[in-house]
């Protein structure tokens, strides 16, 4: 019975590091998801199978103590789940896809149907907590000072997701959107490597700095500079016919009558 559950919680293990790994902003949300109890509980009940199936077999690979050739039997019955599980028997083209038919179809089902159940239900909270943090910043500012920042206060981002935040940083730039629609875009960006938490305390840090009209700020937008004015010059006084009245070194004589 120990087996099983070793069995059991290793392989279910290996199922919640694939989900967390997705979700790194925020993976509690996971737990109100059914569809990844649904992908973790069969990651589990596959390594329960294989230990049943070394069992029924007495398959000890060569090891003769009974203490080592149950641990054996647990160890291989967990990672030969995971092996098994994420094969595919053969690949089909389906228009320009190739698609995997094996048992990783199962699981790339629910994987998907997971992903979409956390989305749909952190879409509202990441709404709104983006436009509580990012209020008031200014993408102009913040877009190389903030994700720089966020990296700094974050030890152990690989140099490929830099690399993606930084292109997807660099596209964002390009694009035509106004500077507030571009401000609230990064700070989704940023949350996705960072977390929410993080993100508030680096722009509460970095506020005064960031904060404030940018270049782009919509037609008729806060922040938006148009052309300087120059008044019109006041025309010289003229006669009753017309004629311009004319003082000493050709200056407008305004107090002639």
């Amino acid at each position: 019975m120990i087996g099983y559950l070793v069995a059991v919680s290793l392989s279910c293990l290996v199922g919640v590091a694939e989900l967390v790994s997705r979700y790194r902003d925020r993976p509690t949300t996971l737990v109100r998801v059914p569809s990844t109890w649904a992908y973790v509980l069969i990651n589990g009940a596959a390594g329960a199978g294989s230990l049943l199936l070394l069992h029924t077999f007495d398959w000890k690979f060569g090891v003769q103590s009974p203490e080592v050739s149950g641990a054996t039997q647990v160890l291989v019955a967990s990672l030969g789940s995971m092996m098994v599980f994420r094969s595919a028997v053969f690949t089909v083209r389906v228009g320009d896809e190739d698609v995997a038919v094996g048992p990783s179809t199962l699981l790339t089902s629910l994987l998907a149907a997971a992903d979409r159940g956390v989305d749909r239900m952190q879409a509202r909270t990441r709404a709104r907590e983006t436009g509580d943090i990012m209020k008031g910043v200014s993408f102009d500012r913040a877009k190389l000072a903030l994700p720089t920042y966020c990296l700094g206060l974050l030890q152990n981002v690989s140099a490929e997701d830099q690399a993606d935040l930084r292109t997807a940083v660099d596209a964002l730039a390009g694009s035509e959107m106004t500077d507030t629609q571009m401000a609230y875009n990064l700070g989704l960006l940023l949350m996705n490597v960072a977390g929410p938490d993080v993100l508030r305390a680096a722009v509460d840090t970095m506020r005064p700095e960031i904060s404030g009209p940018g270049e782009r700020s919509g037609e008729g937008g806060a922040g938006e500079v148009g052309p300087l004015e120059i008044p019109p010059a006041v025309p010289p006084p003229r006669s009753a016919g017309g004629e311009v009245r004319s003082g000493r070194g050709g200056d407008p004589d305004v107090g002639s009558s």
